[in-house]
């Protein structure tokens, strides 16, 4: 029996990530001290019937009862007297045994029940300081979460933050290689006051609200309600939100969000970097489109050469910001400024309208 209760006790190694801790339901709690309460009071009657029959301390009356009721029984010290016997008999063999039963009984339920509310995503986490993510993807959902919470593990600022996902699209379990990163889940619509109360969005560090389907607009909408059920309940988390049009970002930026993105699903790591980092997500946008800036591809070759030089030279006569340079046909980005650099083509980032030849990147790279 004690080998049993050790084994349904004992607890599991901590994961890493776990800076939340779950709750007991009241009624369990009730239950459980009362049952207790009524177990030690028998052992405490059978104590003293010990003294008063059997004429032992209240020591040797308390351990003899304890290992009575536990059935582990060492025999050391038992009842000799008929009243002696009577009190065992009446107080731990009828009444303490089958007690201690029935509290092992509704530990194990209960240990099923939260097991069971945890896979299902019922179980409400008292979680603080933690990112929150709102919404899945309608597509692709594991992969896309997988790779984003992968991100996040591999990001010094935020690798230690539990995580949690509010979303429908779980219904049963997490995916287990989601969840074998220190990820829960709870089942729910984000549109709904309950919900959002539920995942502590007033506890998080960093709330992260993805549109479901990226090309429908009316995901601008959605989001926007969750934002501003967000504002209503009160938040000082880092908040960012997917846009869908852009014409709804500044809208969803008065509703609360502190960095709008498009959403792009095969870089999970361009939300990562907008959480550590604001303002980043414009910058890189910026290189998705010809409008504003880009990026130019030079293929001009250069040896021997510093690449704060470069840098330098480049900006000075107006032929951009070289980002990167081509060897062999393999990109090296962004080199250490005392690098001695050798390659086959340069790439600068131009601003919008600036016209750069090629003579001009010839002279600063050879000068």
């Amino acid at each position: 029996m004690l080998i049993l209760i050790r084994l349904l006790i004992r607890r599991s190694k901590p994961h890493r990530y776990s800076k939340y801790a779950h709750h007991y339901t009241p009624d369990f709690s009730v239950r459980l001290i009362k049952l207790l309460a009524l177990l030690l009071t028998l052992v405490f009657v059978s104590a003293v019937g010990m003294m008063f029959f059997e004429g032992l301390s209240f020591g040797d009356a308390l351990w003899m009862g304890l290992t009575t009721v536990t059935t582990v029984g060492y025999g050391d010290i038992s009842p000799s007297t008929a009243g002696g016997r009577i009190i065992t008999i009446i107080c731990l063999y009828a009444f303490g045994i089958s007690i201690l039963a029935h509290i092992v009984t509704e530990f194990i339920e209960h240990r099923l029940w939260v097991s069971a509310e945890k896979k299902y995503g019922r179980w409400r986490w008292n979680m603080q300081d933690h990112i929150l993510i709102i919404n899945t993807p309608n597509i692709d959902s594991d992969s896309y979460l997988h790779k984003l919470v992968q991100q996040i593990r591999a990001t010094p600022e935020l690798s230690e933050y539990p995580v949690q996902i509010l979303t429908n699209k779980f219904t049963g379990a997490l995916p287990k290689n989601i969840a074998d990163l220190g990820v829960v889940h709870f089942t729910g619509h984000a549109e709904n006051s309950d919900n959002l109360r539920a995942v502590n969005v007033s506890d998080a560090s960093y709330i992260i609200v993805i549109a479901s389907d990226y090309a429908d607009p009316q995901s601008d909408s959605l989001t926007f309600d969750v934002l501003d059920r967000i504002q209503e309940i009160g938040s000082n988390a880092m908040i960012l939100a997917e846009a869908i049009n852009d014409e709804n970002r500044k809208r969803l930026q008065r509703a609360g969000a502190n960095a709008v993105v498009r959403p792009i699903r095969a870089y999970p790591g361009f939300l990562v970097r907008s959480l550590v980092a604001p303002g980043t997500e414009e910058v890189l946008e910026d290189f998705f489109t010809h409008d504003n800036a880009h990026m130019q591809r030079f293929d001009i070759g250069f040896q021997n050469q510093f690449w704060q030089d470069l840098i330098c030279r480049f900006v000075i006569s107006g032929a951009g910001i070289p980002m990167a340079y081509v060897v062999d046909g393999e990109v090296r980005c962004n080199p250490d400024p005392t690098r001695i650099c050798s390659g086959d083509a340069i790439i600068s980032l131009l601003n919008d309208g600036q016209k750069v030849t090629e003579q001009q990147v010839r002279t600063c790279l050879y000068q």
